[in-house]
């Protein structure tokens, strides 16, 4: 079959809510509590990493280790990866501007808080963490036009945009059973099969039912992503952004336990089903999560 240019049709009525602040109160009760997806414009203005992190920041900054890069979408996509000095590839895209090429690997899922310890002060994601228990940051760096391809993530996920900006596409849970869920394995998370940049209407006609938002997250932005809500994520310029997804008492039993449960069956091989969450790097199999 032959793949269409476009997707259904964006709904134009239907909104995510936008606030330029919130309280914490607020917040949970009308978000958390009720699993809605908010765009936040002003809560991240006063952070250290929206006065100082840029990618002349970065490159600054000494890491003497190579860095895995996805080339592609890797959720629907092949999955091909390269390496690269992690210095060298921040570099390139520092110096990259209008007209000038630029790296086409993005550092993603990339352990900003292990690499650099110090960072973990310019940012802060207390407006979700003093909710939950368990927490897990990370970044998000390269040029324009990576793309994370449609998934959920089985805990609240919180994404600051730093530099650059994102358009994030949104599906909430409800309208799951138009998605058409893959049965590829990744911790944590569940891809779609479909790839809506280069979609196919023959092979998935129930999508044009779902209601699909459109968001575009600015410098100074944060958008909260509940737990279960698809998201497909594009960078329209070269960004950097940091994510925060966290776990309540009920979402590590019932989603975190069992998530790491199967990652460790397949991990050694026991649990063996097709993945995107290990990649083959000199002959050897290794976690994509964890490569960065």
């Amino acid at each position: 079959m032959q793949a269409t240019e476009s997707s259904p049709t964006i709904a134009t009525e239907a909104q995510i809510d936008v606030v330029d602040m919130i309280s914490s109160k607020e917040f949970k009760r009308e978000y958390i509590d009720k699993n809605r997806a908010l765009l936040m414009r002003n809560v991240t203005a006063n952070w250290a990493a929206m006065k100082k992190w840029s990618f002349e920041f970065f490159a600054g900054l000494q890491l003497p280790k190579q860095v895995f890069l996805e080339m592609n979408n890797v959720l629907q996509g092949g999955g091909q990866y390269e390496v690269m000095e992690y210095g060298d590839y921040i570099r390139r895209i520092a110096d990259s501007g209008p007209g000038q090429s630029a790296p086409k690997g993005y550092l993603s899922v990339f352990r900003v808080f292990d690499a650099f310890p110090e960072l973990r002060k310019d940012v802060d994601f207390s407006l979700l963490s003093q909710f939950k228990i368990k927490n897990t940051a990370k970044g998000w760096i390269g040029p324009a036009g990576t793309v994370t391809g449609y998934h959920v993530d089985w805990g609240d996920n919180v994404l600051a945009q730093i530099c650059g900006r994102k358009e994030v596409r949104l599906v909430a849970p409800e309208d799951s059973k138009y998605m058409y869920a893959s049965k590829r394995f990744d911790q944590g998370t569940m891809s779609s099969e479909m790839d809506v940049d280069n979609f196919d209407a023959d092979r998935f006609p129930l999508f044009a039912k779902a209601t699909e938002y459109r968001v575009v997250i600015e410098p100074g932005e944060m958008l909260f992503i509940p737990r279960g809500w698809w998201h497909h994520v594009r960078s329209l310029d070269k960004s950097i952004s940091v994510s925060n997804i966290s776990y309540d008492a009920k979402g590590i039993v019932v989603d975190l336990l069992s998530e790491r449960v199967k990652q460790v069956f397949h991990d050694v091989g026991l649990y063996r089903v097709p993945c995107t969450c290990h990649i083959e790097h000199n002959g050897k199999r290794m976690r994509r999560a964890v490569a960065n």
